[in-house]
């Protein structure tokens, strides 16, 4: 049996990152990854980006990670509202002109994936999709849809199993025989639970299971640093009602 934890989308939320480090380092796993998005939507980035390169676990590129590191226009979000879009050009450009260049140089050096085998199941690890950083593959994505990434498939991602963040929404599915997997999220959710998130990913004998751990910490202290560092109350309330804003 092996056991890995994976987290994602910590989202500059240093409280959260804090519990999810300590839990995670009071257990045993045979490895420890994380799926990108340090920054973004609250005040410390620098300080999530030196807890997670502390825990020397392979980290992946995301979305939020290369605009920032790169210094790139916007952070690849995708948002349609007027609202949404204001809000997230708001968090990218104070986080990109708040992120030190240390941090942004290493934020560029990360890879777009990690891929392994266990026990004859082959794994892949991404942020959005195995096709694009920015793709978000809801968990109400129809079979069609994530049957691309499948045997056969258009956009064939050569796995059997397939572990994810990005929509900060967890979930596992199995479809043509390949799981599906979302870490949630560490630091902003947005399933209406504000605990953070991770998952930890378990294959014996090919049998693939996954069970996803929420954690309790200081949400008023993550939402106190950000309005104090002059980010919008929104992103706050965000915190508090995990999405249900």
């Amino acid at each position: 049996m092996k056991r890995f934890a994976i987290f994602s989308d910590i989202h500059a939320n240093l409280p959260a990152m804090e519990a999810v480090r300590d839990h995670i380092q009071s257990q045993t796993f045979d490895g420890v990854y994380c799926l990108g998005d340090l920054g973004g939507y609250a005040s410390q980035p620098n300080e999530v980006e030196q807890v997670v390169r502390g825990m020397n676990v392979p980290t992946i590129l995301g979305n939020y990670d290369e605009g920032v590191g790169f210094d790139g226009p916007d952070c690849g979000c995708h948002y349609v509202k007027p609202f949404d879009i204001e809000m997230s050009n708001t968090s990218f450009q104070w986080t990109r002109d708040h992120t030190t260049d240390e941090n942004k140089e290493w934020l560029r050096g990360l890879p777009r994936e990690i891929r392994f085998e266990i026990e004859g199941s082959r794994v892949l690890l991404c942020h959005g999709s195995p096709r694009e950083t920015t793709e978000y593959l809801f968990e109400n994505r129809s079979d069609g849809y994530l049957r691309q990434f499948t045997a056969g498939g258009v956009a064939d991602a050569h796995a059997d199993v397939i572990v994810f963040g990005h929509t900060h929404v967890p979930f596992h599915r199995v479809v043509d025989n390949v799981h599906f997997i979302n870490t949630g999220s560490v630091g902003r959710p947005k399933d209406g639970d504000p605990r953070a998130g991770y998952c930890v990913l378990t294959i014996e004998s090919g049998e693939v299971t996954t069970e996803q751990v929420r954690l309790e910490y200081d949400v008023e202290l993550a939402a106190s640093r950000l309005v104090e560092a002059g980010l919008p109350e929104y992103f706050a309330e965000y915190l508090r009602k995990a999405g249900n804003v």
